[in-house]
């Protein structure tokens, strides 16, 4: 019997542990950067920015993300030597709804980088984006009470939703619906624990393929910024 009610408790966790990791968004990587290392920099900043105001990035949910744009505005030379170059861009942040095409909250920031090649002048710029920057955590404080009101009010119209695409056996849709339901310990949120039992109704295999299936699947953000 003990066995059994470790194994029944090892089952639950281990079917809790796609959805506890569910967060409420989706950090894209950056556009109009050709520089990898830059983008890369750039995507784990505003990872970074995400987690530190009470949510966390996702790879399992394409409803809520964040969409970095850049925009070099200038790369130019200095006159003296030793030569180096000064680089500035624009970073237009946009966190949006991929289901509504809905931009919930918009930010801008500029920064100039100085480097030895062109390259090293965009790194620079990137580098000196902070992750507590105050702009991210506006951006993101207005994205994040729109989210919670929304599933405060939507919240039995979205558990409909879901439980209709398991009936239908479209499992990519409904674990991309439930793994959006924030998981916010300050926020009088019900959602989240009223939609915890339709997770036992997926099985831990099709819970990892959909959940491999949204990961590869890029939403379409390309209305963004038009």
């Amino acid at each position: 019997m003990r066995k059994i009610r470790i194994s029944l408790l090892t089952f639950i966790l281990f079917m809790m542990s796609f959805y506890v990791d569910a967060q409420v968004i989706r950090v894209l990587r950056p556009m109009g950067l050709d520089n990898e290392n830059a983008s890369v920099m750039l995507y784990d900043r505003l990872n970074q920015a995400i987690t530190l105001n009470g949510l966390a990035s996702t790879d399992n949910s394409n409803k809520f993300v964040l969409v970095p744009r850049i925009v070099i505005t200038s790369v130019t030379p200095t006159v003296e030597a030793p030569i180096n170059y000064v680089a500035e861009m624009e970073i237009m942040l946009s966190i949006v709804d991929t289901d509504k095409k809905l931009i919930m909250a918009q930010e801008m920031i500029t920064k100039k980088g100085v480097g030895a090649s062109k390259a090293k002048a965009i790194q620079e710029a990137i580098k000196s984006i902070k992750a507590r920057d105050p702009k991210f955590k506006k951006m993101i404080t207005i994205a994040k009470t729109k989210i919670i009101a929304y599933y405060n009010e939507e919240c039995d119209k979205v558990v409909k939703t879901i439980n209709t695409y398991i009936e239908m056996g479209e499992f990519d849709k409904a674990l991309n619906e439930l793994n959006a339901i924030p998981q916010i310990e300050d926020a009088e949120l019900d959602c989240y624990s009223n939609s915890l039992d339709i997770l036992s109704k997926i099985s831990a295999e099709q819970q990892a393929e959909s959940n491999d299936n949204i990961k590869n699947d890029m939403p379409d953000v390309s209305w963004v910024n038009e």
